[in-house]
C-alpha cells in the first residue's frame, strides 16, 4: 500500500472528510487530495503532524513493504456515538457558547476529580 493510501486509511478510520483532516495536519484540502491520489508527497512536517495527531507508526506509514498495521497502531480513534454527537453539537455552536460549553466541562471534570486539559 502506498503512502497516500495509508493516509486516506487513517482519515477514513477517523471518519473525517478531507477538509477536517487537512486542517488537523496543517495542509490544504487540495494538497491532501493530491497526496491521497499519489500525485504529491507530504513534507516532513506533515508526516510528523500525522504522527502527533493520530499516533501513527512512522515505519508503517512510509514503508510500502509493510503490509499489515502494527499491533500497537493507534490511529483508529475510538469514539462513542454520544461523543460524536457532542462533537457535532460543539462544532455548530457560536464561539461564545463554545467557551461556555468548555467552562461547564471543566466544572464537571473538577467535580468528578478528572484531570482536564486547559
Amino acid at each position: 500500500m502506498q503512502l497516500g493510501e495509508r493516509i486516506k486509511q487513517i482519515r477514513k478510520t477517523n471518519q473525517m472528510n478531507q477538509r477536517e483532516f487537512a486542517d488537523r495536519i496543517g495542509v490544504s484540502q487540495g494538497t491532501l487530495s493530491d497526496i491521497e491520489r499519489g500525485n504529491g508527497f507530504p513534507s516532513y512536517e506533515t508526516i510528523f503532524a500525522l504522527k502527533k495527531a493520530f499516533r501513527c507508526d512512522l515505519n508503517w506509514l512510509i514503508d510500502e513493504e509493510l503490509d499489515s498495521v502494527p499491533d500497537n497502531e493507534l490511529f483508529a480513534v475510538n469514539v462513542s456515538e454520544q461523543e460524536i454527537a457532542l462533537i457535532q453539537l460543539l462544532r455548530t455552536l457560536p464561539e461564545l457558547e463554545k467557551d461556555e460549553f468548555h467552562q461547564i466541562a471543566k466544572i464537571k471534570a473538577k467535580k468528578n476529580n478528572i484531570g482536564y486539559p486547559n
